[in-house]
């Protein structure tokens, strides 16, 4: 018989959340994909194409995924097996559709792991096409070469640039040029895999004064065997160009230097030099012939005061 002074037991009772002892929740396992569908599109038979897929850890604790498989014809999976990923954690798989007919397909990637959403299914789609023929197209850089004036003489090259832009091979076989004075180098007997080039040098070299016209013929194998581009140029008379050189006595006054003047006729004279020479001598370079000069010079004092001309000479350039 228990007295009303006497004490009372007192019971207790707690109840971990989720059944977890001290009260935490169990780690959650949730494996998620960026896509639950890879659809390929049209893809030519023989030919491989390529998707990735990002696998996620979305939960609370690790998740470890044991395979990566696929199902349906041409389709196959790499990576992402035998791979162990922490919350937050991701892994890519590669997807792969290679179809060996035509026509559509249909295929499944599923992933195993010891998550809670196992194994996890992605719909694979694509559709096999009939593989187009290897092609073989050659291009240049420019339709028509234009040279423009050209002294008879002097010899001058332009470049163009040949391109295989078809899927195919292509074999340079000849390269040559047509046409008084042009000629051509580089391209022979060269072979373009697609998408790159080789140049050809093209020159001008005229015979005479006048214009001409021409050619460039390039033959391959490409479905354009000849490939023809126009050729231009004139031949203009060569230019000779001469120096004089002129020499004269010092100021007899004190001078800090001179300039010096040129012109076709004595009232017409205008100045050489755009600075002060100190020197008593003056070359004039790159004269046309067939012309007389008149020279004249004057003096420049420490004031920059330039005196008046001195009479002027005259120059018989020849052609």
């Amino acid at each position: 018989m228990l007295g009303t002074t006497g004490c009372g037991l007192v019971g207790t009772a707690s109840s971990g959340g989720n059944g977890s002892p001290g009260g935490n929740p169990a780690p959650s396992s949730q494996l998620t994909a960026s896509s639950t569908t890879v659809s390929f599109g049209n893809v030519a038979v023989g030919t491989l194409s390529t998707q990735s897929v990002t696998l996620t850890d979305n939960g609370t604790g690790n998740i470890v995924i044991s395979a990566a498989s696929t199902t349906g014809s041409g389709f196959s999976a790499s990576g992402g097996s035998n791979v162990t990923l922490t919350p937050n954690q991701t892994v890519t798989i590669t997807v792969n559709f290679d179809p060996t007919t035509t026509g559509s397909a249909q295929g499944k990637l599923s992933i195993t792991s010891d998550a809670s959403n196992s194994p996890l299914a992605l719909h694979l789609s694509g559709t096999g096409m009939v593989k187009a023929p290897a092609s073989s197209q050659l291009t240049a850089s420019s339709t028509s070469l234009s040279f423009g004036s050209v002294a008879v003489g002097t010899p001058t090259g332009l470049i163009v640039t040949l391109t295989n832009i078809g899927t195919a091979n292509v074999t340079i076989s000849a390269v040559s040029a047509a046409g008084s004075g042009f000629s051509a180098s580089g391209g022979t007997n060269v072979t373009l895999a697609p998408n790159r080039s080789v140049n050809v040098t093209v020159s001008f070299d005229p015979k005479g004064v006048g214009g001409a016209q021409g050619n460039l013929s390039i033959s391959s194998n490409a479905s354009n065997s000849v490939l023809q581009i126009g050729l231009s140029g004139t031949g203009v008379a060569q230019v000779v160009v001469h120096k004089v050189t002129l020499n004269w006595q010092p100021s007899v006054s004190a001078v800090i230097g001179y300039h010096v003047y040129r012109g076709t006729s004595v009232d017409g004279l205008s100045r050489l030099s755009s600075s002060v020479d100190p020197s008593t001598s003056y070359t004039d370079s790159g004269v046309p012939g067939g012309q007389t000069y008149y020279y004249a010079v004057t003096a420049v004092d420490s004031s920059n005061v330039e005196s008046t001309q001195s009479s002027p000479i005259s120059v018989i350039v020849p052609n």
